[in-house]
Order: structure tokens, then C-alpha cells, then sequence
């Protein structure tokens, strides 16, 4: 938790005396607390049982997937792989199927929302990719770059795969507003169509760049200065200094921006070849 003013993490001391007069909120706090502990450690499992929350630390249980939880009176059978009740002679991903179907049956039955082609697609459910949590994604068209708010996986909603911000902008077939992904035959079009044609694009992009940055930070610059310079009016400066300093910063720009903008093209031009002719090679071979 932090301070609403400054950002800085209270101390759990500091939360249990703004608390004292709620026991029941600090005992909240330090079950939320020992919770986000647990759920960093990669073999921890919860079990799926209503109204339990048992941690079972299940070290080398791959091979052996069944797991009982051990507390008193529930002794619920869990998978160590989906985190889920236990599903035998089904494999996972056909017990999650399975749940997801009866899932979307009681939402629209408790809902009462239309899920007919009239009505478009229902909102899709979805685990997360890390830790099993079912995610619904509202039919609103939103971006498809989600966050768990259980354990804080940032994840693509078309791959369901752990994702970083350069997800949207490499040949994966994903897109940031798309209802699916690519196909391979789209996906290899487009990726012989970066090679070809990015040359051409990014020569453009320089050749646009270069004039803009060495007419427009002189811009800048200029109207900058003259900006500071009103503000300190009521002070004892004189205008022919004001004039003297934005006469000096924008000749200083000038003679600036052209190194500005080479060193600007000379660095992300060399960037952007490597990015093309490493990255998008190596994704058509796959």
C-alpha cells in the first residue's frame, strides 16, 4: 500500500496502527499480504475450493499432478498444472474448455444478455496465462494488452502469452485492437512486404525527419526562451538582454540541430535495418 500523497510503501507497522480500531481489516491486510508472498513462489498452489484459500507448496509435482489440499475439513483434489479441481481422464486444456462453456451457460442465464448472432460475439473468458485466474474481456472493443490483477501478468488476449510492449509491434500476427490473430499466410505476406519495402520507408521516415528536427528545435527553442523571458518581466531585465538571449539560443539551435539530427538518423536508422532484417528473417523461419 502506499501513501496517497508521495507514493512512498507504508510500513506494515504504520497499516496496523491507522487499523487498530478494525481487527478485522488488519487481519485482511496481513491475509493479502502473505498472499502476494505466496504467489511469487512458482510452486505454490491455491486450492479451488469456495471459501478456502489454502496454500499447498508443491515442490516436483509435474510428474504427479494430483494435489490434496491439506486443510482441516476440506481435503479438496486439485491439478498442480491448472490449478484447478481435479480432472480425471481429461487433460487440461478439455477441462478448461469444459469450464468455460459453463461458465458463459450461467452468465447468460444469470445475465440475461443475448449471446445470438444478432447480438454479436459474448464476451470472451479466459484464464491467465500464469496464474489460472478467469479473466472476461467485455465485447466493447478494447485493446487486447491485458493485466491480471491477481498476480500482475501482463498478457496478449489473441496468443494468451506473456507479453512486453514490443509484442504489438513484432511480426507475431498479433495486433493491438484485432479480434484474432493473423494468419500465417497474412503474417508472411506482411513480413516479405517489411523486407521488401523497408528500405523505401525508412529512407522516407530520415528524409522527413532530418528537414523537421533542423527547423523545428530552433522553433522550439526560440519560443522557449521568449516564453521564460515573459515570465521574468517584472524583474530588472532589460529588453534588449531578452532580445539578446533568444537572438543567442536560437543560434545556438541552429547550429545544433543539424548534429542533433544526424546523430538522431545515424543511430535509429542502423536500429530499425537490424530490427528488420534480424527480427522479421528469423520469425519466417519458424
Amino acid at each position: 500500500i502506499c501513501c496517497p500523497e508521495c507514493s512512498e510503501r507504508l510500513n506494515p507497522a504504520d497499516i496496523r496502527r491507522l487499523l487498530h480500531d478494525s481487527p478485522h481489516l488488519v487481519a485482511k491486510y496481513e491475509e493479502f499480504m502473505l498472499r502476494r508472498c505466496l504467489a511469487a513462489d512458482p510452486d505454490c498452489r491455491w486450492c479451488p475450493a469456495p471459501d478456502c484459500g489454502y496454500a499447498v507448496i508443491a515442490y516436483g509435482c509435474a510428474s504427479c499432478p494430483k494435489l490434496t489440499c491439506e486443510r482441516d475439513g476440506c481435503q479438496t483434489e486439485f491439478c498442480y498444472h491448472c490449478k484447478q479441481i481435479w480432472h480425471p481422464n481429461q487433460t487440461c486444456d478439455m477441462a478448461r474448455q469444459q469450464r468455460a462453456q459453463a461458465l458463459r451457460a450461467r452468465t447468460k442465464h444469470t445475465s440475461g444478455l443475448s449471446y445470438g448472432q444478432e447480438s454479436g460475439p459474448a464476451d470472451d473468458i479466459k484464464p491467465c496465462p500464469r496464474c489460472s485466474a478467469y479473466i472476461i474481456k467485455m465485447n466493447d472493443g478494447s485493446c487486447n494488452h491485458m493485466t491480471c490483477a491477481v498476480c500482475g501478468c501482463e498478457f496478449c488476449w489473441l496468443c494468451m502469452k506473456e507479453i512486453s510492449d514490443l509484442h504489438y509491434l513484432s511480426p507475431s500476427g498479433c495486433t493491438f485492437w484485432g479480434k484474432k490473430p493473423w494468419s500465417r499466410k497474412k503474417k508472411i505476406l506482411w513480413q516479405l512486404g517489411t523486407l521488401i519495402g523497408a528500405p523505401v520507408g525508412i529512407s522516407l521516415i530520415a528524409g522527413i525527419a532530418i528537414p523537421a528536427m533542423v527547423i523545428g528545435i530552433p522553433v522550439y527553442v526560440g519560443r522557449k526562451v521568449s516564453v521564460e523571458s515573459t515570465r521574468y518581466e517584472g524583474k530588472k531585465t532589460s529588453k534588449h538582454k531578452r532580445n539578446l538571449a533568444i537572438t543567442g539560443g536560437v543560434t545556438l539551435s541552429v547550429i545544433a540541430s543539424p548534429v542533433i539530427a544526424a546523430v538522431s538518423v545515424g543511430i535509429g536508422v542502423p536500429i530499425m535495418l537490424a530490427y528488420v532484417y534480424g527480427v522479421v528473417p528469423i520469425s519466417l523461419c519458424r
